[in-house]
């Protein structure tokens, strides 16, 4: 907003790759406009933070344990309470003499809502996926009915009346007054059903994310295929096996993460086609791919649609398969459910979507609409509005 004065804007988020990427574009635009970024988040997202101009604030998380990401949200809920809770002495201690003048939390960064209330700052809620609808909580969290029977709730609960605070404002994550969201209004599920205020429907905020690295095919007319789940659901050696197979020594140039957990070595001989990484720059190879095999999780079905690539969505969860659902839907890939994922179908699948005009017009639309969508502009507009009016909730 014109004449909005330079201001201090907190970012408090979760230390995951999916929930951190989407917000490097909007902490670029609002540093190149003046306001001064820091950041909340784990040792292990400084270099991404610093990248992109947010002075990080660091709060200590649990060793990992060994065990596989949650595909219950139910228990992803009750981990990032976990993590919320206790990251709050640390960023209590380091705000408290270096209070924000607005806190930028990610859709389950709990401890933002915690410090807002507690120090009756306005707020932005940042959803990399979709925002709260009618539904959402029997539908992503395993038929739970409303978000008060979500486990964990009730240590979120007491977070706030420890504090003096109300905690029916927890529920406010579902009707915030400001929201940005990291996709098109037509991906959102049940958007006419959606209870926040203002909402900017941005689109992907994929940022300069040179830092990451880049990818080169090995030539110049590779038909590239990348296949990526992710940065959580990589403990998949069936699928991995079963991807070698299905595109080993075709006419694909096949690239994909594993990740740090999958040895190549278990996964039997590799052809001379296929690339295994443990990590790749995802956009880099995106803007050569042909087609993607990806697990629909939200930042990577946005950054396929932002590069025009037909997708095929084997998902691994319950909001993934909403997505996939959303994907098949827009004409944007098929969804191919992961017990149905063998080589000959996944042949079959990456032929379907390469080769189909309605998928190619589907992804043409949804471009369109991106290109007006407003992107991070759009997302540091919203915030700087919320400065000026200095929206907070009641105590």
């Amino acid at each position: 907003m014109p004449g909005t004065r330079p201001a201090h804007i907190a970012v408090v988020n979760l230390p995951m790759l999916g929930h951190v990427n989407p917000t490097l574009g909007v902490v670029q635009e609002l540093v190149r406009r003046g306001h001064r970024v820091t950041y909340a988040i784990s040792e292990h997202f400084v270099h991404h933070v610093k990248a992109a101009g947010a002075e990080p604030v660091l709060y200590p998380v649990d060793a990992e344990d060994g065990s596989q990401p949650p595909e219950r949200l139910s228990e992803g809920f009750a981990r990032a309470v976990h993590v919320s809770l206790g990251a709050l002495p640390t960023l209590i201690r380091a705000y408290s003499a270096d209070r924000p003048d607005l806190i930028l939390h990610d859709v389950y960064g709990f401890a933002g809502l915690v410090l807002a209330a507690q120090w009756q700052l306005p707020t932005v809620l940042f959803s990399p996926t979709h925002l709260s609808y009618d539904g959402v909580i029997p539908e992503l969290f395993d038929g739970i009915p409303e978000i008060p029977a979500l486990p964990a709730f009730p240590d979120l609960a007491a977070a706030f009346t420890s504090r003096g605070l109300d905690p029916a404002r927890l529920l406010k994550v579902a009707s915030p007054a400001y929201a940005i969201a990291a996709l098109p209004r037509a991906f959102q599920r049940r958007p006419d059903t959606v209870t926040a205020g203002r909402v900017a429907y941005t689109g992907p905020l994929l940022g300069d994310r040179s830092h990451q690295g880049t990818w080169r095919p090995p030539r110049a007319d590779a038909r590239v295929l990348l296949i990526s789940l992710g940065s959580q659901f990589t403990r998949r050696h069936d699928f991995y096996r079963a991807c070698v197979e299905a595109f080993a020594d075709t006419e694909h140039h096949v690239v994909m993460p594993v990740g740090f957990e999958v040895d190549p070595s278990d996964l039997g001989p590799i052809p001379a086609n296929v690339e295994i990484h443990a990590h790749v720059p995802q956009l880099s190879v995106l803007s050569h791919a042909e087609a993607f095999i990806t697990h629909a999780g939200m930042g990577g079905t946005m950054e396929a649609v932002a590069h025009g690539v037909p997708m095929v969505a084997v998902p691994q969860m319950a909001e993934q398969r909403v997505n996939a659902a959303q994907i098949e839907h827009l004409r944007l890939g098929v969804h191919l459910p992961r017990e149905q994922a063998t080589p000959e179908a996944l042949r079959a699948a990456v032929a379907e979507v390469i080769a189909s005009p309605e998928i190619r017009e589907g992804l043409r639309s949804l471009r369109a609409e991106l290109a007006t969508a407003g992107g991070a502009a759009a997302a540091a507009d919203l915030i700087e509005e919320a400065l000026a009016c200095g929206s907070h909730e009641p105590r």
